[in-house]
């Protein structure tokens, strides 16, 4: 199968390397010179200390991606309007992995008839830009938001340290994902702490059980307890790690917090709902992006 991935990030890279194995790739980035690098020197795939070198196709993205059967949108979701005009038309099934739940909006002014959605629960980081490292293995859950599920892709795929799991809802799906990163991402980008601290030190757990009842309040949680006990199991599962929030700001990057908190927050807001510490977290983020430029 041809597939395009539009993002040279992270998670663009991750992907593009696995699925490289057993299909034709094509990277899409935001700048010619990433996708000359890409080109020239290959891309550079880390794990467990090893490294190995593939060739892999890479282009500026351009005005559309027709020759792709499937095109994975990787890029954040504060980026999906930069990338609307190339896909605003596109007619092949489309497949986001993006954090948050903005983005559902986004996806009901697309033309395509197959729309799928994927929360991508690895641990992946981009050294450069022709770089990425595998930091911990896990699994990319997909739902369709539009279509059929027999047009599901990898549903029957099977690879090595890169698993798939189909999901019947997909609302339930990022609903899940967004309460982990609406707990962990927050309190450890203004904390400076990698994940598993919020469950090793004392008072980050108090606080984070605080905070966690006020969101679960916000978004309806079923299962309060179960929930966080998920939460808690996250943190204990990528201890070592730093979230993606954490290093956007060390790295004076915008973060993700319109597409976490911010949806939270206008869910707060439209039901009348308490959000003091939702509210909270959002603007200190704020505070510190605009620290750093943004």
């Amino acid at each position: 199968m041809k597939i395009a991935i539009i993002g040279g990030g992270a998670i663009g890279l991750l992907f593009a390397n696995y699925l490289s194995q057993s299909h034709s790739v094509t990277v899409y980035t935001r700048t010619e010179e990433q996708a000359a690098r890409l080109n020239h020197d290959g891309l550079n795939f880390m794990r467990n200390g090893e490294v190995q070198t593939k060739t892999i196709a890479a282009k500026k993205l351009a005005k559309n991606v027709a020759d792709a059967q499937l095109v994975i949108v990787t890029v954040k979701q504060y980026q999906l309007s930069d990338i609307y005009s190339s896909i605003q038309y596109c007619k092949q099934p489309l497949l986001f992995l993006q954090n948050g739940y903005g983005h559902i909006e986004f996806l009901t002014k697309l033309a395509s008839p197959s729309l799928f959605v994927g929360v991508v629960e690895h641990g992946a980081l981009k050294h450069n830009s022709h770089t990425v490292e595998h930091t911990g293995v896990g699994k990319t859950k997909l739902a369709v938001f539009r279509g059929n599920e027999s047009k599901l892709p990898f549903r029957h795929e099977s690879i090595e340290f890169f698993p798939f799991e189909v999901c019947e809802d997909y609302h339930s799906m990022l609903l899940e994902k967004l309460i982990v990163n609406a707990v962990i991402n927050p309190l450890t980008a203004i904390l400076g702490v990698p994940n598993g601290e919020l469950v090793t030190n004392s008072a980050y757990a108090k606080l984070m059980d605080t905070y966690f009842q006020e969101l679960a309040s916000i978004l309806s949680i079923d299962n309060p307890g179960r929930t966080l006990e998920h939460v808690k199991a996250v943190c204990r599962g990528t201890s070592e790690n730093r979230s993606s929030m954490l290093k956007d700001l060390e790295h004076g990057r915008q973060t993700e917090i319109e597409a976490i908190l911010g949806y939270v927050l206008s869910q707060a807001k439209q039901n009348g709902q308490e959000h003091r510490l939702i509210d909270f977290l959002y603007t200190m983020i704020k505070g510190k992006e605009r620290k750093e430029g943004w």
